[in-house]
């Protein structure tokens, strides 16, 4: 099956630089005149609401809530941040948004469906952004990488965090974690030589790493495909191409990851994808020439990319927003977030 995947992905990789029909996506549009730096992170709350963070021009965490029809105002909250932010559902209808504040600290709110708590600080020395994801019902696992290239770790039961604890490893990216629905938490992050570092979290401890290889450039981005624990982990190559390998959710081990293969393209940000249905992705990208693209995995295939427009920068950020459906959000050239919702 994986494969035949990455083999599809060849199939439509030039539809991104074509010109497309949106379909069904809807007009990319501005959430409002509020504008943000670097990229937005958003994380479904429940089956028809999304909940998103992003750093403001003055560093502190905004947020806003999709509730399924309409967008909310952004709020800013309390604290200095000096990363983008993390945010992932907690299984249980909360969100957690995080990213590290002035110092190094990990600063985290919780959308509990109604509201955001105020802002709170967990003990740590990260060192640029960190990447959450929820790792059974109710526990969220935030890791991020320190000034050595370690990768610094803690468990949130809902209540409280474990103390940080360090992951010894050469990391060169930032990370990127996803759950893969079966009890388990899949990072990634990009080591000397440009290669991807993959290891599994299991609520206790660590599978260890794997070098799955490739020559990948920005930062990575994991998706869980909500199917037997697989995971897919996407990268933008020095090619501006976007690549992706698919963990089938086997033995931890480098044969159950295959080689990357190639979505094709040309973009200047890596994508952002999540899952809408079992076994089932869509994604969003930045074109080169600025436009949002929006490309759907069924199961057995990808549909292509598709033009929806806009003028934007950056890596989108996706949740399900039910229906079937996604939310995209991403930042525009003028720094307004804009979403859009398909397919």
């Amino acid at each position: 099956m994986n494969r035949i995947l990455f083999c599809c992905l060849m199939v439509c990789a030039c539809l991104m630089t074509a010109t497309s029909a949106s379909a069904s996506w809807s007009a990319l549009t501005a959430v409002s005149t509020a504008t943000g730096i670097g990229n937005p992170s958003c994380a479904a709350a429940s089956t028809s609401v999304v909940a998103c963070a992003v750093m403001s021009s003055k560093s502190t965490l905004n947020v806003n809530v999709h509730s399924g029809s309409a967008w909310g105002a952004w709020t800013s909250l309390t604290g200095a941040i000096v990363s983008t932010p993390s945010c992932t559902g907690d299984g249980t209808g909360h969100v957690i948004c995080a990213a590290t504040a002035s110092g190094g600290n990990l600063l985290y709110t919780v959308y509990n469906g109604s509201s955001w708590t105020v802002p709170a600080k967990v003990a740590t020395t990260l060192y640029g952004p960190p990447s959450c994801a929820e790792q059974s019902a109710g526990q969220v696992l935030c890791v991020g990488r320190s000034s050595t290239g370690s990768l610094l770790w803690s468990l949130y039961n809902g209540t409280t965090w474990s103390k940080f604890a360090t992951l010894t490893t050469k990391a060169v990216s930032a990370p990127a974690c996803s759950t893969d629905n079966s009890g388990n938490v899949v990072c990634a992050v990009f080591t000397v030589g440009s290669a991807t570092l993959v290891n599994r979290f299991n609520g206790t401890t660590w599978a260890g790493f794997l070098n799955i290889g490739g020559l990948a450039g920005g930062a990575p981005d994991c998706v869980s495909v909500n199917s037997g624990g697989k995971v897919a982990c996407f990268a933008k190559a020095y090619n501006s191409g976007i690549f992706g390998s698919l963990f089938n959710g086997g033995t931890w081990s480098v044969s159950n990851w295959p080689a990357y293969g190639g979505l094709g393209g040309t973009v200047n940000d890596n994508a952002g994808c999540a899952s809408q249905a079992t076994g089932e992705l869509i994604c969003g990208a930045t074109g080169i020439d600025n436009a949002f693209y929006g490309n759907v995995y069924n199961g057995t295939a990808w549909n292509g990319w598709l033009k929806v427009g806009g003028t934007v920068s950056g890596s989108p950020s996706c949740a399900p927003v039910g229906g079937g459906q996604m939310l995209c959000a991403v930042r525009g050239v003028d720094n307004k977030i804009y979403s859009t919702v398909g397919p």
